[in-house]
């Protein structure tokens, strides 16, 4: 792989190979600059910046929410003051072009890469919906929306909403793992956005897991029924016990029964539950739980298939000595970089 130790900000986020990485598009991107940046720990902070900015400011979805497309717009045209007399077209041909709004805000964001990052007053939460959560890497926060739902952020994970939220629409915008108790109300469905599905509730408690930069979405339901439509339009129902997952390397989707379905939401009680799941899927989860990073040089373990509980206290040095008595390897800490060997 070719040495970008002396990327800049705008190198990453110009890059078509980061950016499938960022999102999460493309398996063999994912693993090149994962593999990369536990490499070059010099270039950490300023990838991971940019992979955050690509993942939370960029969408790839086909359609979002109107309000979100307008919301966006106005906050980057305030922004980089583009001539604050001219206000953005309404009227009937707003209707016509939905995503085209997003489209010319991420072409002004490329374009105009210069100004934006030498603005020290301009925020990249300027850029969401007002109220902007973000629970970094090692943590886990709870909070209580407006109206009364319940919300557990699991690490690594952004929440954002309207101030308006609870008048006259309940929706938010999630991208990471939440648990959510949501507060009854028939008159206004509850709605949860990720980059790949819109989720329908009226008064129920679920968990998503919808990380840009992994392969697959999933909702489990523990209570209630909700509604998932992707994006092709295509909608499933679920009921309590059910789990929905989507594979997003090819878009398929499928709704099970799921006899444990507590486990998907056990990390709110500060467990760490693991059954039949790859070690390197597992080793992203502890990335986010610990916030370390894993340099696996030993390959034949990737695809070793673990199960196991812990409780999020344990150290992950201890929780690795004993997940390495079913299988070979070895491991050491270089700050907080752990390798596999």
């Amino acid at each position: 792989m070719n040495d970008f130790s002396s990327y800049k900000f705008e190198d990453f986020i110009s890059s078509p190979s980061f950016y499938n990485y960022a999102k999460g598009l493309n398996p063999e991107d994912v693993r090149i600059w994962k593999e990369w940046v536990a490499k070059n720990p010099g270039n950490m902070n300023i990838a991971r910046e940019a992979r955050d900015f690509i993942a939370h400011l960029i969408p790839n979805r086909k359609f979002l929410p109107e309000r979100f497309i307008d919301g966006e717009w106005s906050r980057l045209i305030e922004g980089l003051n583009i001539d604050g007399n001219k206000k953005v077209a309404s009227g009937p041909a707003k209707g016509k072009i939905k995503i085209w709004h997003y489209a010319a805000s991420i072409a002004l964001f490329i374009s105009l890469l210069g100004v934006l990052f030498t603005k020290t007053t301009l925020k990249q939460d300027e850029f969401l919906t007002d109220n902007v959560i973000v629970v970094p890497k090692g943590e886990i926060r709870k909070i209580i929306l407006p109206d009364n739902t319940l919300v557990f952020l699991n690490s690594d994970t952004r929440l954002s909403y309207n101030s308006a939220f609870g008048e006259k629409f309940r929706e938010v915008y999630l991208e990471g793992e939440a648990y959510f108790e949501v507060a009854h109300n028939a008159d206004i469905p509850f709605i949860v956005q990720t980059l790949e599905n819109e989720i329908k509730v009226i008064g129920t408690s679920f968990n998503v897991k919808a990380y840009p930069d992994e392969g697959i979405h999933q909702i489990a339901l523990e209570r209630g029924k909700i509604a998932v439509s992707d994006q092709n339009q295509k909608s499933y129902l679920l009921d309590p016990n059910q789990t929905y997952l989507l594979l997003r390397s090819n878009g398929s989707a499928k709704v099970f029964s799921t006899e444990n379905i507590k486990d998907y939401s056990s990390w709110t009680e500060g467990k760490v539950i693991f059954r039949n799941r790859r070690f390197v899927d597992v080793a992203r989860d502890f990335e986010r739980t610990y916030n370390v990073v894993f340099d696996i040089q030993n390959k034949q373990i990737l695809d070793n298939r673990y199960t196991g509980e812990f409780s999020r206290d344990d150290s992950i040095l201890k929780i690795l000595e004993i997940i390495k008595k079913t299988s070979y390897f070895e491991f050491k800490v270089e700050g907080d970089t752990i390798i596999i060997k």
